[in-house]
């Protein structure tokens, strides 16, 4: 049992998330140097044209095991759900960062878009339906690649952050934010992180200034204080078990495509 599970609260997967699980399969990328694990589903009906979906984990399964990213939790596996695929048919990609590197590093950033771009080919995916969604340490490498590569039709970042830079960027991708006012692991405010050693800015700052930029299409699920406790028993940070039983969220983001 890692460190994590040992939080009380913490989120652990469900028996159906091991079903859907096995619906993914193994593979790896590697270019210049870096290599990631890769957890994919891929569309059975070999329709060419399909949405495809990056899943950023969160710094609890990081490694090099290629199968925590999306066994320790439900959410990396939602749209892999039977029933969603029916009404929504779609490719997921799932890789995992090791140890010592993170989504939001600029090697890894790069490495991650050419990762995405390079299944989306070889899926021969829609292009112009490019989503992402992650939490904790994924929804902080959101914001990093949407500043870099405007390539996304729309964006999940859950309990995540950025730096105060460039945030212009980011309005170019329609998102929809998630996070709990008490998250004390991922502040939804002003925060230092350490590897960085700069200011970052939480989810209530960064939808506070989407919104006084004029941002078009920007939502905000925003846990008042102490519900995540009381009301579902969880951890405050694992603000992402709302997100994957959140219907209105799902639905919105596949409605979106790049113009």
């Amino acid at each position: 049992m890692s460190k994590w599970t040992e939080i009380p609260g913490w989120d652990l997967p469900s028996p159906e998330n091991n079903a859907r699980c096995e619906r993914f399969q193994p593979d790896h990328f590697s270019n210049n140097g870096i290599k990631m694990g890769v957890r994919y589903y891929k569309n059975p009906s070999g329709k060419k044209g399909l949405p495809l979906v990056l899943f950023l984990h969160g710094a609890d399964t990081c490694g090099t095991d290629n199968v925590g990213q999306i066994a320790l939790h439900d959410v990396g596996t939602i749209f892999a759900d039977p029933d969603w695929q029916s009404e929504h048919p779609c490719h997921i990609l799932a890789p995992q960062y090791a140890k010592g590197e993170h989504w939001a590093l600029p090697p890894v950033t790069e490495y991650t878009y050419e990762l995405t771009m390079h299944y989306a080919d070889l899926f021969q995916a829609d292009k112009s339906r490019l989503y992402v969604y992650g939490y904790s340490a994924g929804g902080i490498g959101i914001f990093s690649l949407l500043k870099q590569y405007p390539v996304f039709a729309a964006a999940i970042p859950i309990c995540g952050a950025t730096e105060d830079s460039a945030m212009d960027d980011l309005l170019r991708t329609p998102m929809w934010l998630y996070h709990a006012e008490d998250d004390r692991m991922v502040s939804p405010d002003t925060f230092e992180i350490v590897y960085y050693k700069m200011p970052h800015i939480g989810s209530n700052v960064i939808y506070d200034r989407m919104c006084r930029l004029g941002h078009s299409d920007i939502h905000y699920t925003r846990i008042p204080k102490g519900e995540m406790m009381e009301k579902y028993h969880l951890h405050p940070h694992c603000t992402w078990v709302l997100m994957g039983e959140d219907r209105e969220a799902k639905e919105w983001l596949f409605q979106h495509s790049l113009s």
